[in-house]
């Protein structure tokens, strides 16, 4: 018995280093992201278009969240087909995928409840009627988050031990994760392709935060649809 259990914590051990040893980078990697989203959001917003800086905490960072959100999720997404591509070189990314994942879902709870705590004709004047009910835009951009956010959810739930005890199932959980990528895509056009039209009005001709969360999610499909079409030979 004593054996057995000795071999039990040399497991239990040796699983936490691997843990250790994938949330580390992932976690440096994500706080880079979301620096660099932060950044591009205040130079887009503060410095250019001269949004008062008293809007930095939830408006303007909300911004930079819901891009670092989408950037992350992507790479929860593009190594395995990378690796297709390319095993030697992304393969030692394929452990990160889990933990990219779960952090882009963070952020996108946290994106989420921020834009709740805004929402309103003041902040969004796009969305809304003159009477301040939702206009077909609010409504659409609103209907297609909500259902991102939530199979999402039931993704990141997947991820947790116990909860599906069968590895096919839980691929099948995870595979809805594209489903959610799909409507979070429409999320951003819905809301933002107006302003994708009329390139004269882009601060510093910088491209709007929703339009490049839109390229970085259809350059994920793309790559996935690429490798599905065109596997990579053996």
């Amino acid at each position: 018995m004593e054996v057995n259990r000795y071999f039990e914590v040399n497991t239990m051990k040796k699983q936490a280093a691997q843990e250790a040893s994938h949330w580390k980078p992932a976690l440096i990697s994500s706080a880079a992201v979301l620096i660099a989203a932060m950044a591009y959001a205040v130079i887009r917003y503060n410095i250019i278009k001269g949004v008062p800086w008293e809007h930095l905490p939830l408006y303007i960072s909300n911004k930079g969240i819901a891009l670092a959100s989408v950037v992350l999720i992507a790479l929860a997404y593009v190594f395995g087909p990378l690796t297709r591509i390319r095993p030697k070189v992304f393969a030692k990314f394929i452990p990160m995928e889990k933990y990219f994942g779960l952090l882009g879902f963070g952020l996108a709870a946290v994106h989420g409840i921020i834009s709740l705590l805004l929402f309103s004709p003041a902040n969004y004047p796009k969305f809304f009627l003159e009477a301040g009910k939702l206009n077909l835009t609010g409504e659409l951009s609103m209907l297609f988050g909500v259902l991102g956010f939530i199979i999402f959810s039931l993704v990141a739930i997947s991820d947790i031990p116990g909860v599906i005890d069968s590895a096919e199932r839980w691929k099948l959980v995870q595979r809805l994760g594209y489903l959610a990528y799909l409507f979070v895509l429409l999320h951003v056009a819905v809301m933002g392709f107006s302003g994708w039209l009329q390139p004269d009005t882009w601060p510093g001709n910088l491209l709007p935060i929703s339009l490049v969360a839109f390229i970085v999610i259809a350059l994920t499909f793309l790559l996935r649809v690429s490798v599905m079409l065109f596997p990579a030979r053996r």
